[in-house]
């Protein structure tokens, strides 16, 4: 901006040239004539008081303070007009002079313009000084207004550090009044007041208009953010949809060829894989939750040693890929804790997994728990300090450079190297989502590397530990049944695959595709349990839930909602509408046949 002022002032100058000689020529120049009259002594009990009234209008508004200069300009040089006239900056609109304030008889003129060229504030301009102007109108044609004619004009140049931010002016409209140097002192020092005045406008516009253009790109940052969150969302759900027909068919193929040793083993190839598809499914829902701070724990009272035995089974087969050597202490006596089952196995297997992930082939990962569970087996008060338990994963793989480290825990950063951990799978949410688990368990964890090739440390500490509950014994599975079954779907894979692995079950099985569709099957058909997909077109999985609550025959069929999204408030809608239980995509199958198992009528026997 300040390049491209100067560029203005400079070919302004250029142009003033030939209207300063014109101007001379004319003898509409006339400062000259301030050296020869006498001037009149300074009235510093005048200024000193204008000064006082010029520092309390300081604290108003841009415009009002310029305004009252120009009438103190009016009074202290007993003018009969006066104004401002401020420089048009690029990009504000045509280059000019705004008359930003006027006094006295020119008072109407106020937020007019005037050119730059040829004019008395662009020649003052040019010549960088205080300049006298006799009987200026007869001379510059856009001065020629209505009203008495000006027969002086002393115009001085308000500086800025670009050069002028304009000038600062007083007319007399008779011939008794001519402008003397006392005068010029006067102009200047209230023009160093613009001056000040101007600059901090226009240091307030280039602030409000950064902080605009921040606001914009912060809010189009939010919106992409917002965007990506969303996608991230959609793809997890919709990736969800065609897994559990997938697994359905593989089990179906399995018990259909329980003979063929091959073909056993290709399929429970593809359910490991299937069970790589899944972890990665979650981890992007995952993902979308960790950004919108709404990922939850559901804290009980649960065996670490069950946690950590259920971390170490969901990620056996990489270690075993890599006939890695696991070392596991600490939890030779059972150790309880309050915290979430679920998701503290899953901070645990993603640790584990990270190292086995990172550690060539042969090498050795080391888990250890530590805690002071023998202290709170007694009466000892727990606190901070004997509720800590410290987990440790160690290993002797490639290790985390120093440039890295920093960036472990954000979202979709992948180390040591992108190449890698490409090649070994993963989107780089471990970490970020290990960090959100252990910041919602109160807990903390710190990251250690030598550097590359001297493995990874990695500590954790939660203050979980927990008194010894009353045991419970949880509920052994139970066979289920054959039970009359409506399964509803729009996808006709899943349909087709659920219902034949539900019939080698020996249930008796009804599909249909769409809501209207189940409500045509149920006219002949009456089912036990009814598991129905929420999002279907037409007749949704609430609507027909409704719909079916509201035939007698059906009171006390089992209403299932099946949907990809799981969070509480989905919960509350499918049971609002009607819906018995709320499972979530892809299906478990082993979790619906304890859900038929279990059940009695309308109610569940010990929720699952």
């Amino acid at each position: 901006m300040k390049m491209a002022k100067d560029d203005a002032i400079i070919a302004s100058s250029h142009a003033d040239t030939d209207a300063v000689a014109r101007a001379r020529s004319a003898g509409v120049l006339a400062t000259a004539r301030l050296t020869t009259r006498a001037s009149r002594a300074p009235d510093y009990a005048a200024e000193n008081a204008a000064l006082v009234a010029l520092a309390r209008a300081l604290t108003g508004p841009d415009g009002s303070f310029l305004q009252f200069l120009a009438e103190l300009a009016l009074d202290l040089c007993g003018a009969e007009s006066a104004g401002i006239s401020v420089l048009r900056l690029p990009g504000e609109g045509e280059p000019c002079f705004d008359w930003v304030a006027a006094a006295g008889l020119c008072a109407p003129y106020r937020n007019a313009t005037s050119p730059i060229d040829d004019s008395p504030c662009g020649i003052s301009v040019a010549l960088g000084a205080p300049q006298l102007y006799s009987y200026p109108q007869r001379h510059f044609p856009f001065l020629a207004v209505p009203g008495p004619e000006v027969v002086e004009g002393l115009v001085v140049v308000i500086p800025s550090a670009e050069g002028a931010h304009g000038t600062i002016w007083v007319m007399s409209h008779n011939e008794d009044k001519k402008f003397d140097q006392e005068d010029c002192r006067l102009l200047a020092s209230l023009a160093g007041f613009a001056s000040a005045a101007l600059t901090l406008r226009r240091s307030r516009k280039l602030a409000e208009s950064e902080a605009e253009q921040t606001q914009r790109a912060r809010e189009a940052l939010e919106q992409s953010d917002a965007r990506r969150e969303e996608f991230i969302s959609m793809l997890g759900h919709e990736l969800r949809n065609p897994m559990s027909p997938i697994e359905s068919a593989i089990a179906i193929a399995k018990r259909s060829t329980a003979a063929d040793d091959k073909a056993v083993r290709a399929l429970t190839i593809a359910q490991r894989q299937m069970r790589q598809l899944r972890t990665l499914v979650d981890d992007l829902l995952d993902a979308a939750r960790v950004r919108q701070g709404k990922l939850a724990l559901k804290r009980s009272h649960t065996s670490l040693n069950e946690v950590v035995f259920d971390a170490l089974t969901g990620v056996q087969h990489h270690i075993d890929a890599r006939r890695h050597k696991l070392v596991l202490t600490g939890v030779e006596n059972k150790t309880v804790v309050f915290a979430d089952h679920v998701r503290l196995s899953q901070l645990i297997g993603n640790l584990v997994s990270n190292a086995a992930k990172y550690t060539p082939t042969g090498g050795c990962i080391e888990v250890s728990v530590q805690s002071r569970a023998s202290e709170l087996a007694t009466d000892v008060e727990p606190t901070a300090e004997n509720r800590i338990v410290t987990i440790t994963v160690r290993d002797n793989g490639v290790g985390i450079d120093a440039s890295v480290l920093p960036k472990v825990f954000e979202l979709f950063a992948q180390g040591p190297t992108a190449s890698n951990a490409r090649s070994e799978g993963g989107l780089g949410i471990g970490l970020a989502l290990v960090k959100r688990i252990v910041d919602l368990h109160d807990g903390s964890i710190e990251i250690k590397s030598n550097g590359m090739g001297t493995g990874t440390e990695v500590t954790l500490q939660l203050p979980i530990l927990s008194r010894q509950p009353e045991r419970v014994v949880p509920a052994a599975p139970v066979e289920a049944p054959s039970t009359r079954l409506l399964l509803v779907d729009d996808n006709p894979d899943a349909l087709e695959a659920l219902g034949m692995l539900l019939e080698l079950d020996g249930h008796v099985v009804r599909s249909a595709h769409s809501g209207a569709a189940a409500l045509e099957v149920t006219r002949e058909f009456i089912p036990e349990v009814a598991l129905v997909d929420i999002g279907m077109p037409g007749i949704d999985g609430f609507q027909l839930a409704q719909l079916l609550r509201a035939r007698p025959e059906l009171d006390s069929t089992l209403l299932v909602a099946l949907t990809g999204y799981g969070s509480e408030s989905d919960k509350s809608r499918a049971l609002a509408a009607g819906f018995d239980l709320h499972l979530t995509k892809p299906l478990s199958i082993d979790k619906f046949r304890d859900v038929l198992g279990r059940r009695v009528g309308r109610t569940i026997e010990g929720l699952l």
